[in-house]
């Protein structure tokens, strides 16, 4: 399968899901008191805009990651629907989250289950990106070796991230909230994205298959 079509079929996955978040914002029911109303969905309002931008900033890093990619593999068909599933899975947890902290009832154990999902998320790039990149099956030859291990370890750390930010769910869901903000924004300047763009300096890159 040329890259470019499982590209195609991916951006129509994201499209869908950063389309729907906005149906997890529930509809007043009581307009005569309609600006109390939707000052009341200011929860689920904030929960949207972090969904949203985690969504799209995903979207613009799948881009790099398949910029990068010269050949697919049924493998790597897999990994990327494994990581699709967690993305078109976010509006739910998004909903469940947003409604959680406007009714202020289950919002721990609502930002746990919002975190779960962005830690399989997580893991879902990083599992996309091992079966890419181990022994440059996938990358293109222009992609600099220097900078496939550093790729890996971000991806990595990155995760392991992610998993500790469960643990903020039980302490504060606001804070959890705020910090999930605060991760997409950091990967908006995503140092992968940043670093794999440059180009190799001549005899810069390293030999393919140094790095398991």
């Amino acid at each position: 399968m040329n890259p470019s079509r499982l590209e195609t079929f991916s951006d129509g996955v994201f499209a869908i899901a950063i389309t729907v978040l906005v149906l997890t914002i529930a509809a007043p029911n009581h307009y005569r008191v309609l600006g109390s109303q939707l000052a009341h969905r200011w929860p689920s309002l904030a929960a949207y805009v972090v969904s949203f931008t985690v969504i799209g900033i995903m979207w613009l890093n799948h881009h790099t990651v398949f910029s990068h990619v010269e050949t697919i593999d049924r493998g790597f068909i897999f990994a990327n629907l494994l990581l699709l599933m967690t993305i078109g899975f976010l509006p739910y947890p998004t909903g469940v989250l947003g409604e959680a902290l406007a009714r202020g009832q289950g919002t721990r154990t609502a930002a746990a289950f919002y975190g779960v999902t962005m830690v399989c998320n997580a893991y879902s790039w990083v599992f996309l990106w091992l079966h890419a990149s181990r022994r440059r099956r996938l990358l293109r030859p222009s992609f600099p070796e220097s900078e496939r291990a550093i790729a890996t370890i971000l991806f990595t750390a990155g995760a392991v991230v992610y998993t500790l930010v469960v643990g903020l769910a039980f302490v504060n869901a606001y804070a959890f909230l705020a910090v999930q903000g605060a991760l997409a924004v950091y990967y908006a300047f995503d140092p992968i994205s940043r670093r794999a763009a440059r180009p190799a300096s001549p005899g810069g890159a390293e030999g393919p298959g140094t790095i398991p």
